[in-house]
């Protein structure tokens, strides 16, 4: 009898040896650190998407001010609204203001979305572009807030505006 329990406590640990331990801990972690490469997480808070906010105060602000002064504002200050960073975390912004008409673009950014930041995903951010302009025949205001179908880095290009209404770029949706 004491034979046999010998020979079951040498079998035992002849199959936990800690060498054997370690060479499946390191196998079997080969995988799962590659794959916690790719676990995706969010850019941002699930409050909604901020530029469209941004973009659509700056609009509403300059049609509000064109209708008080018969004139677009060069600056934040004047429109009584917090300036919109040139860089955010998603978003390149710029403006243009001409003597009839106001144009924001958001252009987006390349943003990884990958646990350790190493850019094996990037997040699926949509260009904006928003405008006002100033109508003489109707002597009204009209603005639009196109926002692209698809995901693309590159800067947006202009509504058109005509016959009194803006026209979103092709590949653009109005809001």
């Amino acid at each position: 009898m004491s034979d046999l329990l010998e020979k079951n406590l040498k079998e035992g640990s002849r199959k936990r040896s800690p060498k054997r331990i370690i060479a499946l801990t390191a196998i079997g972690a080969i995988p799962v650190g590659i794959g916690i490469c790719f676990i995706q997480v969010p850019i941002g808070c699930a409050c909604g998407n901020p530029g469209i906010q941004a973009s659509g105060t700056y609009l509403r602000s300059q049609e509000a001010y064109y209708l008080e002064h018969q004139t677009f504002s060069k600056s934040f200050k004047s429109l009584k609204i917090a300036p919109i960073p040139d860089t955010t975390t998603r978003y390149l912004f710029s403006t243009e203001v001409i003597s009839d008409r106001v144009y924001i673009h958001a252009t987006p950014r390349e943003v990884p979305t990958d646990l350790f930041g190493l850019g094996l995903t990037k997040a699926k951010i949509y260009a904006l572009v928003g405008a006002v302009a100033y109508d003489k025949k109707r002597k009204a205001t009209d603005s639009v807030l196109c926002i692209a179908e698809g995901s693309t880095f590159d800067k947006p290009p202009k509504p058109v505006f005509n016959g009194g209404k803006f026209t979103c770029p092709s590949g653009f949706y109005a809001r």
